[in-house]
């Protein structure tokens, strides 16, 4: 199976002069988690990074860090979205079917059971609220700090049947807006490790988490 890792983000909201992909949590980029957790499954051949805003500062570390690696780069020349980045990078995909993923959710999805699906699939995990959450007992407030629910929602990691995906997305747009209403999705439970990383915050978080032994 072939990964689509979608590395194109500015990560404004992180506060950091790196591009998002080489924004460094506990010393390493976040893209080197992701990164050495595929190159270290057999269950994956190549990696393709679909690469957008300052590609070439990201281009640099792949070639300094993994110039022997299956990593190839997909460019955009300009804004495409989610599902255009996807399709220009499907082009490199030579496997029947891909996983797709965004590059800041890291997680330890189990890569062989997730290759059993035969059915394009979404991966979900329990949320954690980021705030205290407020109960009524008997008209007085309960609190729990920071809990984590029962709800799930989508972990940014995706496998697809590529022949199917390809003739569905646009040249520019999103996945999430025009693929997902159009397409089954099979639902993957995770409750394992899952970090998204979309903010300061987050990152700060991050460094006191426990990470799995696998990274």
């Amino acid at each position: 199976m072939d990964v689509i890792i979608l590395a194109g983000g500015k990560g404004t909201r992180m506060d950091d002069p790196k591009p998002k992909p080489l924004v460094e949590i506990k010393g390493k980029p976040i893209l080197a988690y992701q990164l050495d957790y595929f190159l270290n499954s057999e269950e994956i051949n190549q990696i393709i990074l679909a690469l957008g805003h300052r590609a070439d500062e990201v281009i640099e570390f792949i070639n300094s860090n993994y110039s022997a690696a299956p990593i190839k780069h997909s460019i955009e020349s300009e804004p495409l979205g989610t599902a255009g980045a996807i399709k220009q990078a499907l082009q490199h995909v030579q496997s029947d079917k891909v996983l797709v993923l965004n590059s800041d959710d890291l997680t330890d999805i189990n890569l062989k059971n997730l290759k059993e699906y035969k059915e394009n699939t979404i991966c979900v995990a329990n949320p954690q609220l980021p705030f205290g959450l407020v109960k009524e007992n008997n008209g007085y407030a309960t609190f729990e700090e920071k809990p984590v629910l029962q709800d799930w929602v989508s972990c940014g990691w995706y496998v697809f049947n590529k022949d199917e995906l390809m003739e569905l997305l646009p040249d520019k747009g999103s996945i999430e807006y025009d693929i997902f209403p159009k397409i089954k999705l099979r639902i993957h439970r995770h409750s394992g490790f899952w970090q998204p990383l979309n903010t300061k915050k987050d990152l700060n978080e991050f460094e006191q988490r426990e990470m799995p032994e696998i990274f």
